[in-house]
């Protein structure tokens, strides 16, 4: 059972175990990503291309560049920024972007010279994909999710110089499974004579989440930001009190990734794409939110180091990827342990389930497998920003 946010109601319940702790601790994550794709694929439960259409889409064929053409046109038509705002879903389809409105809404929210908007995630990644790509290194970090919700102003100017003059409202977005929010960021001026085209080149990924504005910036407010009044239910818009302090000051948000590329290692593209692959919305049990309850759950338990680092992420993903499919017996916990062990000590080797080439490596990630892309969401239904 979940709550609205996607998380389990487990208030009485143990924290999540993984399916065979000594494997998570001794056995490499590649081997046990290789032995849960082959596991699967011995059983017919997904094929190979699968795995590899989903890598060659989020490699590819989504990212910013589709959120700056939503902009730069959003910026040039005026009709088409009004739909924007009121349909964002509807909008971007217009653009041939594909974002699957049966699992989420897409909602954008418009900067303007008095009012800035900020996205987060706080319990997990949630996102926007079709138009912004997978989420960079210190969007999951944990003192992103924390700071910039308890301090955002001081977030905004210590690790990503943008300053906000005091009559600047911000206000701090939470996405989740109903809802993913994307900025529209305000126009800069003197870009009255550039094309579409040329007004998309402008647009940054970061313009699109909020910690750098495109617009007027200003001095930064001298006490460096109100604190967050968090809510106190995340099933309301019902603010919390807004004198609870915590301090976040000593967390830095790492800035390593932002030119990297979408998977540091191909295990992480290998976890990533299982669990995307293997959603099914018609199947009780393996819906997007299922999964993401076991992620939410397993970031609770076990945050990782404060930097965020991608391994520390991926790692959390690929543990509850393994109970996932252990509790719901896609996978038998004493098949995997035995087939990740296999695949560690070079027993075995991933040529085995590359469909059609026995000789292919299946670490090399493809090239021009899809078209489309899947796209889910976390489980909430309400509408929760937080006002600065």
């Amino acid at each position: 059972m979940t709550d609205d946010h996607g998380t389990r109601d487990d208030d009485d319940a143990d924290p999540p175990s993984h399916p065979d702790p000594e494997l998570r601790d001794e056995i490499d994550p590649q081997a046990r990503a290789r032995a849960l794709q082959s596991l699967l694929t011995e059983k017919g439960v997904l094929s190979t291309d699968a795995v590899d259409e989903v890598i060659a889409t989020y490699e590819g064929d989504v990212g910013p560049m589709n959120g700056a053409r939503v902009v730069a046109r959003a910026w040039t038509d005026p009709e088409y920024r009004e739909w924007l705002l009121e349909d964002g879903i509807a909008a971007v389809a217009d653009l041939d972007i594909s974002v699957n409105d049966e699992v989420m809404e897409l909602r954008v929210i418009e900067n303007a010279p008095d009012t800035h908007n900020v996205v987060v995630c706080t319990l997990c990644s949630c996102y926007p994909w079709a138009v912004l790509g997978l989420p960079p290194t210190w969007y999951k970090s944990p003192a992103y999710r924390s700071r910039v919700v308890d301090e955002p102003r001081a977030l905004l100017r210590e690790e990503f110089d943008t300053d906000l003059a005091d009559d600047v409202d911000v206000e701090v977005w939470d996405s989740n499974s109903e809802v993913r929010y994307m900025v529209l960021p305000q126009r800069p001026e003197g870009t009255e004579d550039l094309s579409e085209a040329e007004l998309a080149e402008l647009v940054s990924r970061n313009s699109m989440i909020g910690v750098e504005r495109l617009g007027d910036g200003g001095a930064i407010a001298s006490d460096g930001g109100a604190r967050a009044a968090r809510s106190a239910n995340t099933g309301s818009d019902a603010d919390a009190d807004a004198t609870a302090e915590i301090d976040t000051a000593g967390k830095p948000v790492p800035r390593v990734d932002d030119d990297g590329p979408t998977f540091a290692e191909p295990w992480m593209a290998r976890s990533f794409a299982l669990a995307v692959a293997l959603t099914d919305e018609d199947e009780p049990g393996r819906a997007w939110d299922d999964f993401q309850a076991e992620l939410v759950a397993e970031l609770a338990a076990n945050p990782g180091a404060e930097d965020g680092s991608d391994a520390d992420y991926y790692g959390a993903w690929l543990a509850a990827l393994e109970r996932f499919l252990t509790e719901r017996d896609l996978v038998d916990e004493a098949d995997f342990s035995a087939r990740a062990t296999a695949f560690a000590d070079g027993e075995r080797n991933a040529h085995e389930f590359v469909e059609g080439d026995p000789h292919a490596h299946a670490d090399r990630l493809p090239e021009g497998h899809a078209d489309g892309a899947h796209h889910h969401g976390h489980g909430d239904d309400h509408d929760h920003s937080h006002q600065h």
